[in-house]
């Protein structure tokens, strides 16, 4: 004989079964012995609810639709020597208590009771929800100061709902965490603001206040300073010792995934995100969800960019139409000297740091990201350009041998951004900050386009209509 502790509960779950009738649920396990259901004992099926799952329990002498629990026997086999299984096909019983779009049901087993429910198929959820949604190209917009946003909204989505939090920073004297917010506010209309930080959300009472909006896009900026080659490694690792990393926002960003169940994610980092342990995990989980995954690496020349932004975009969709990468363009020909710089320099817009020992530093050990007159292109701005670090972005006139810093408004003009986009509501700090750690708008837009017309052609095909 053998000898097995017996649990208060166990739990399962298992798969629904195809059969000639429809489908059926096989329950074959160790577990319905050590809770009564043994070879031969008697059991009644039992619908909980419509839609609710089915109890089993053991049979009364007054019962009248009565089965029995079945055996297989498995001669000199360990790994499952007291198996016994329950066949559960009753298409009468099956049809109220499980939905249609069922795929897994989760058993629990008491002694002398079997509860049946079924798990909910968040994809088919998702699908079934954006098919009858009266606003397909609902937007839940996180972790953007709002440049992002400008564009959604130029391209015809709408934010439904914006999570925008600036953490504070060691070198911060004041609280600086509405700034970003505040910035996006003054150039987007989302309808809900969730001002907190991702990394300590109530996602219930998330869902409860937004539970009237309708969402086809998560659009997220993962941080990315840990994903970056600009931050030093033993600052990475020293961040993982103080808690001050943000590696593991990915995985409230999973949280948020799962608990909303997007129809499409669109994750925007630098290329570091897209090779390393966390952006391949974030992939497999995002498959594992029912996600088809396209990974991409951009450079924003390749549409029309100004500047050598090289991002990774992380597309995520459970939509049935096919999604196409966005089509590229022309390099830049023009020089920026000629189509910017010159005129700023001649009307004194851009100031002289031709003696500041950092920017000295800088060019010196190669660190400087350096605009010449030949430049057909601007290296990419960081979020610690306005404190003119050895690793910002100068501009170096040979003729005039002079060095100069670029100001806001031409880093805005490089990024692509609008000029119509309003930085009044921060300071000048905060506005670099902003611009530094930005999309590039030709390159995001591009995108976009691409992300739109899959929206647009999978909602037509859910609906049988031609695009």
């Amino acid at each position: 004989m053998s000898k097995a502790n017996i649990p208060n509960i166990a739990t399962k779950q298992l798969k629904l079964q195809d059969c000639k009738a429809g489908k059926k649920i096989v329950i074959s396990t160790n577990w319905l012995p050590l809770f009564g259901f043994e070879k031969d004992t008697k059991v009644v099926e039992e619908l909980i609810g419509v839609g609710q799952g089915i109890k089993i329990r053991l049979a009364k002498r007054s019962d009248k639709r009565i089965k029995k629990v079945y055996s297989r026997e498995y001669k000199g086999r360990k790994n499952n020597p007291f198996e016994t299984l329950m066949d559960i096909r009753r298409q009468d019983l099956l049809e109220k208590a499980i939905p249609s779009d069922t795929e897994k049901v989760h058993v629990t087993f008491k002694y002398g009771v079997l509860t049946i429910v079924p798990i909910t198929n968040k994809r088919a959820r998702a699908i079934e929800k954006f098919k009858h949604s009266k606003n397909r190209l609902g937007t839940f917009l996180a972790c953007s100061s709002g440049v992002d946003g400008f564009s959604l909204e130029k391209k015809g989505f709408t934010i439904e709902t914006l999570l925008e939090y600036r953490p504070n920073e060691k070198r911060d004297k004041n609280d600086l965490s509405e700034t970003g917010a505040l910035n996006a506010l003054a150039n987007i209309s989302p309808k809900y603001l969730i001002n907190e930080d991702i990394m300590n959300l109530d996602l219930e009472k998330i869902a409860e206040l937004t539970c009237k909006s309708e969402t086809s896009l998560f659009h997220i900026s993962l941080q990315c300073d840990d994903f970056s080659n600009v931050k030093a490694k033993s600052l990475k690792d020293n961040s993982i010792i103080d808690t001050s990393s943000s590696l593991d926002m990915a995985y409230d960003m999973l949280r948020m995934v799962e608990k909303f169940s997007f129809p499409a994610i669109l994750i925007e980092n630098v290329r570091g995100f897209s090779q390393s342990d966390i952006g391949k995990m974030t992939q497999v989980r995002l498959q594992r969800l029912g996600y088809k995954v396209h990974n991409m690496i951009f450079d924003a020349r390749e549409f029309g960019g100004k500047t050598s932004r090289v991002r990774n975009y992380m597309f995520a969709t459970l939509l049935p139409a096919e999604f196409s990468l966005p089509t590229y363009e022309k390099k830049q020909e023009c020089s920026l000297w000629e189509e910017f710089i010159e005129s700023k320099i001649l009307n004194n817009e851009l100031r002289e740091v031709s003696h500041s020992k950092s920017i000295q530093d800088g060019i010196s050990t190669g660190r400087a990201r350096v605009i010449t007159r030949s430049s057909l292109s601007s290296p990419t701005f960081l979020k610690s350009q306005d404190r003119m670090a050895k690793d910002s972005v100068v501009i170096f006139d040979e003729i005039r041998g002079k060095i100069f810093f670029p100001s806001n408004e031409l880093a805005s003009q490089l990024m692509g951004i609008s000029q119509q986009f309003d930085f009044s509501l921060v300071s000048k700090s905060i506005e670099s900050e902003i611009i530094g750690q930005s999309i590039e708008v030709p390159l995001h837009e591009a995108i976009l386009d691409s992300i739109k017309e899959h929206i647009n052609s999978s909602y037509s095909q859910l609906h049988g209509k031609l695009f």
